[in-house]
């Protein structure tokens, strides 16, 4: 997926639930990546598929890509740079899809992180302690969330470069240094940060919509 991915599971000594959550993380990445030229994603993007044509989950995720972009009053956009890019959805769907081979293996205690978005459960009294990074000094811890289950993302572009898009503009979002959103939903979480940096300095009017998520935004 062209990042780094890391699970804790208090207490698992199996190695099989790490090597299904795996095998279904590279499941995603052949028919997602967009590095890939021979995915279904990057196919149907140089229109090599026409959208009748995908398969049932990718067709799923072109439907909530458009509901996304529709719900976020379109700052968030699979379509910013033209061809479709959805990597700024399919990174929480990803997680959110290994939470689930993860809780049918029995374990409904871990922490789970792709690219610095995360998803936490706790069945008991465990609390995960998680650091924001500070987007100037990758060695400064900003802010502490201690949460036994919800979802954290961050998008910023001082680990990529500038890759996300403003919509609006079909520039390159620069307002913001980053933003953390925090919430029940780890789709919902990751879009909500991408569609906040987009916006830029209107992040925090686009997040006073959604009252079950918290966010952390740091300006320039």
């Amino acid at each position: 997926m062209g990042t780094a991915v890391s699970l804790d599971i208090p207490g698992c000594k199996a190695a099989k639930v790490f090597e299904a959550v795996f095998e279904r993380l590279r499941q995603i990445d052949k028919k997602f990546s967009t590095y890939k030229s021979d995915s279904e994603v990057s196919r149907f993007a140089r229109g090599l598929l026409t959208e009748a044509k995908l398969s049932a989950e990718v067709k799923q995720i072109v439907g909530a890509c458009r509901q996304a972009e529709q719900w976020t009053d379109g700052y968030f956009s699979a379509w910013a740079g033209g061809d479709f890019q959805p990597s700024g959805y399919v990174k929480g769907w990803a997680i959110a899809e290994a939470g689930k081979v993860i809780e049918k293996q029995g374990h409904k205690t871990y922490c789970l992180g792709i690219g610095g978005d995360i998803l936490a459960r706790s069945a008991g009294d465990k609390v995960w302690n998680i650091g924001i990074q500070d987007p100037k000094d990758k060695s400064k811890i900003l802010n502490k969330l201690s949460i036994s289950s919800g979802a954290v993302a961050t998008s910023g572009n001082y680990e990529r470069g500038a890759h996300i898009i403003n919509p609006k503009t079909g520039q390159p979002a620069n307002e913001l240094l980053s933003v953390t959103v925090n919430g029940p939903d780890i789709i919902k979480a990751d879009i909500l940060a991408t569609a906040a940096f987009a916006a830029g300095e209107g992040a925090a009017n686009l997040l006073k919509k959604f009252p079950d998520y918290k966010s952390l935004i740091i300006s320039k």
